[in-house]
């Protein structure tokens, strides 16, 4: 490796190892939830859950609705 090279081979070297340091010590820590309340967030994500269900209800019974309009009565021969 030449004189040029080196010093970036070097700063990348270390830049990645830093990352990987980092994001190691953010995975370990992401499971450590001392300080936090855990009802409350338990309650957050049942509400956000209850949420995207109304929200998935509402849209399923108008496309249903959208689409019964649209079927013709049968007609008896």
């Amino acid at each position: 490796m030449n004189d040029t090279l080196l010093p970036l081979a070097v700063w990348l070297q270390l830049a990645v190892g830093g990352a990987r340091d980092r994001l190691t010590d953010l995975w370990a820590h992401r499971s450590d939830d001392d300080g936090i309340d855990e009802a409350v967030t338990k309650m957050i994500w049942l509400a956000i859950g209850i949420v995207v269900a109304l929200a998935g209800a509402a849209f399923f019974l108008t496309t249903f609705n959208s689409a019964k309009d649209s079927v013709p009565d049968p007609v008896g021969p």
